[in-house]
């Protein structure tokens, strides 16, 4: 979902909450997961889609206009991408010294922003489609697809040119994408109702499913080993859906205002967030079926967050929010605006 609509949402669903106050399993605790840390990063802005780097322990978040990038073990910021106008996807090389970030600008002209991991510097600038939202890294093509939500495209850049090698056009709006690692993206396009399977090495659509009864799927996970994607519908159910066949199975219910997802393999664990200040986890059993394992309470708004395979970790983020007092609409003055300075990160993990 492109960041300014997740934020216009997430607002309406606080000011209710404001004014009301094959893997083995492992066994499964009556409450296996509790937030460990809260670390008060600060800062001004809204915030996008997190992207990790586990074996560097670095978490970068978009704040508007910039990238703070996070050192998970320390819990303190440790270094700032700038010299960008609206930052809303990331996605890094970890095999590479590079990222990418999509910068949809004023909304006119879109760009893929190349920065070294090293010293966080851009490097390049790549024009886009309109409104480039999501970016995945495909690691077996090295390639890096970049979703256009106003273009209804994929803009298909060679990271070792930083060149457009393609352009693919869409049925409609993509939402959120990811990859499973070994050679195919999937992208949500909400107004038709389907998921979309796309082939890194031919640069195609290699499959398309439509989800019906779920209608408006949106969020994703994958579970790559198991073969299946995750998604929301509108109706607050998730289903899973098989990325060979497009078979689709009933997982649990989806509590209204849900944001992202996502699937700890070694945990056997899908994990979705929502903007009331709840994480509900679901486990996987060994016949492939998922039961409600917990619903943890966070905090109001932290609805975005990205799973750390290797720590076993869940990173959710959000802000304590006030009355905007600016020069601005009447409408804005009264949706819930995030408190500069109160921007914190909750790390969520298993008990002991």
């Amino acid at each position: 979902m492109p960041t300014m609509m997740k934020l216009a949402s997430l607002s309406l669903l606080l000011s209710s909450t404001i004014a009301s106050n094959a893997h083995t399993p492992k066994p499964v605790p009556s409450v296996p997961f509790h937030v460990e840390a809260e670390w008060n990063v600060g800062g001004a802005g809204g915030w996008g889609f997190l992207s990790l780097d586990p074996a560097n322990h670095q978490l970068y978040i978009p704040r508007t206009n910039r990238v703070m990038v996070v050192d998970t073990q320390t819990g303190k910021q440790t270094g700032e991408i700038a010299g960008m106008k609206n930052v809303r996807g990331i996605a890094i090389d970890d095999t590479g010294r590079y990222g990418y970030i999509s910068d949809p600008t004023d909304g006119t002209a879109g760009f893929l922003r190349v920065f070294d991991r090293k010293d966080l510097k851009l490097i390049a600038s790549v024009s886009t489609g309109l409104v480039p939202d999501t970016v995945v890294f495909e690691p077996a093509t090295k390639l890096v697809f970049v979703f256009n939500s106003r273009g209804h495209s994929a803009t298909i850049v060679d990271s070792k040119t930083n060149e457009i090698v393609a352009t693919l056009p869409l049925a409609g709006r993509p939402s959120t994408a990811v990859g499973d690692g070994a050679g195919n993206i999937f992208v949500t396009l909400p107004a038709m109702g389907e998921v979309v399977r796309i082939g890194a090495a031919s640069r195609e659509v290699t499959a398309s499913w439509q989800l019906a009864p779920c209608t408006g799927p949106n969020t994703l996970a994958v579970d790559p080993k198991g073969h299946r994607l995750f998604t929301t519908c509108e109706s607050h159910k998730i289903i899973a859906i098989n990325t060979g066949s497009g078979a689709m199975t009933p997982v649990g219910d989806a509590p209204a205002g849900s944001g992202d997802m996502g699937f700890d393999e070694q945990q056997s664990t899908l994990f979705l967030a929502d903007a009331t200040g709840m994480l509900t986890s679901f486990h996987r059993d060994g016949t492939g079926h998922y039961a409600s394992a917990q619903q943890l309470k966070t905090q109001p708004g932290a609805r975005t967050m990205i799973v750390n395979q290797e720590e076993g970790k869940v990173y959710l983020v959000t802000s304590k929010f006030g009355q905007n007092t600016g020069n601005v609409s009447e409408e804005l003055q009264y949706r819930p605006t995030p408190v500069p300075g109160t921007f914190s990160i909750l790390v969520v993990g298993r008990r002991p």
